[in-house]
């Protein structure tokens, strides 16, 4: 096996090599390492030669391991985050990164400008550019790129430098080629309009010729430095799942799961299979046929309405496949523990129930155990769910109150924000400017609970709240309409309907 050193050696000479074919210096190009899942022996292997550049892509890893390296005196690296952005991991990428390369959305923005330390200079940043029009990867498309860089330059914590791109997978170095030369040719246009716009960041090791032919000014180079990546829960790599139905729940369930998770080895099943190829086209298996779905799997996602579900759990007990040992996870609001053991006739069950906020990463998970599901089992299960948001686990009852404070809580949030839009457009306000009025009070206020955990909500309300100005005018009109007492009756609708659906089941 090589040494870092001796790969760095070739890495850098595989640089000076296009660097030359381009006809460029070897100055215009910087080597980003990716160090993501390296142990911090690495990138002091690494440093030791020279590098400061090492490039992160899991921020709670990546700040420990940072952390870490400034402790032993490490202080002089330049770290890049350079993977997806979720943005309840926005305050660790502000804190702890100097460059963040893949901001590719305003809300991403606002947060990492917001949570940028005072002490700290100005967060650098790129926007990620989705040059290859791939649905699975991040970036902002093009024609958002002019509103992208005006919120960027509202944001004073933030400085604009470049552009990122991530070229197609694929053996076609042609197509490659042109989406490189597509962002080049953007690159230049906004460079002429941007100051300090000097950084175009393209290219791996298999397509780092191609980038530096197309004015790449930074390569990311991660296997060809420190080898294969080493993810802490390698055993995922081989856990085989099955999802039984792919609508949109499970579609969210699956793309948080292939963060971590190896899509070779996921199986989606479904009535259509024309409306399964968005799995096929990430890796996974599709098929028609549930039991030969299930035959392999140790996990098994039934992700298909209640109505139907019974229908699916008879056609697997009586196809004879043994179930004893796979783990059975439903998303199938009402269905109780009891009736999908009663006809699976095992308690290796669990039921989840995630609300929509959880295809941003932002959700809060329901999690509810059966008696068999043992330890290993429930680990794996949060570690299939964690990209979504929250897990609580609870028993049924508190499952039933999750989902209708959490589940149909978003609803209810949009009712009272479409009412607020319609106040503010019924006064005079333009309908975009409304809602984007709307939109960030209510992602502020949530922001201002969520920063000052010491702090009641009530007391937040408090601080806002004058006695006899506007504020308390407001709220005397909610208080006069009964606004607590409609709440309690919204949530126990809700509750009333939960309870009849399990009389269904």
């Amino acid at each position: 096996m090589n040494s870092i050193n001796d790969n760095l050696i070739k890495v850098h000479n595989l640089i000076k090599d296009a660097v030359k074919a381009a006809n460029r210096n070897e100055s215009d190009v910087n080597l980003l390492c990716v160090s993501k899942t390296k142990p911090k022996e690495m990138v002091i292997e690494a440093y030791n030669q020279g590098e400061r550049h090492f490039g992160e892509s899991y921020a709670v890893e990546a700040s420990e391991k940072i952390e870490q390296l400034k402790e032993q005196g490490y202080k002089d690296i330049v770290w890049h985050f350079i993977g997806p952005i979720q943005k309840n991991k926005t305050k660790l990428i502000a804190t702890h990164f100097d460059i963040v390369e893949s901001v590719d959305r305003d809300i991403v923005a606002k947060r990492l400008n917001e949570q940028r330390p005072n002490d700290l200079p100005p967060l650098q940043v790129l926007i990620q550019v989705n040059i290859s029009d791939e649905g699975q990867k991040s970036g902002c498309e093009i024609k958002d790129i002019d509103a992208l860089i005006a919120c960027i330059n509202e944001c004073p914590k933030l400085k604009l430098r470049g552009f990122m791109g991530i070229g197609k997978d694929t053996p076609n170095r042609d197509e490659i080629n042109s989406e490189f030369a597509q962002l080049k040719g953007l690159f230049d246009k906004y460079k002429t309009k941007l100051k300090d716009f000097d950084i175009l960041s393209l290219g791996m090791t298999h397509d780092l010729d191609l980038a530096i032919l197309n004015g790449s000014c930074e390569v990311r180079i991660g296997t060809a430095i420190f080898g294969a990546r080493e993810y802490k829960n390698k055993i995922m790599n081989d856990v085989k799942v099955t999802f039984i139905g792919g609508g949109n729940m499970a579609t969210c369930i699956f793309e948080s799961m292939i963060k971590d998770f190896d899509a070779k080895n996921i199986t989606v099943s479904g009535p259509h299979l024309e409306k399964l190829q968005k799995f096929n086209d990430k890796g996974a298996s599709i098929t028609t046929n549930n039991i030969d779905a299930i035959k392999d799997a140790q996990v098994v996602f039934l992700g298909v309405k209640p109505q139907i579900l019974t229908s699916v759990l008879e056609e697997i007990k009586s196809s004879g496949v043994d179930v004893s040992n796979k783990l059975f996870v439903s998303m199938a609001a009402g269905f109780k523990l009891s009736s999908i053991s009663g006809l699976l006739n095992t308690h290796k069950i669990v039921r989840i129930m995630p609300n929509t906020p959880a295809k941003l990463g932002l959700g809060v998970i329901a999690v509810v155990y059966d008696t068999d599901v043992n330890d290993a089992q429930k680990e794996l299960s949060k570690k299939m769910l964690c990209h979504m948001g929250t897990c609580i686990e609870g028993d049924e009852q508190a499952l039933n109150v999750i989902g209708a404070v959490c589940g149909c809580g978003p609803a209810f949030v949009y009712r009272f924000m479409e009412a607020l839009v319609s106040e503010a457009v019924r006064h005079g306000v333009n309908e975009a400017d409304a809602r984007k009025m709307v939109e960030q009070t209510v992602f502020g206020s949530a922001s201002m609970v969520i920063e000052n955990q010491d702090s009641s909500i009530a007391s937040l309300r408090e601080a806002v709240t004058s006695k006899g100005g506007t504020t308390f005018a407001g709220l005397t009109k909610m208080t006069e309409g009964n606004f607590e007492q409609m709440m309690q009756n919204v949530i126990q609708a809700s509750l009333d309907r939960t309870y009849e659906f399990e009389k269904m089941f």
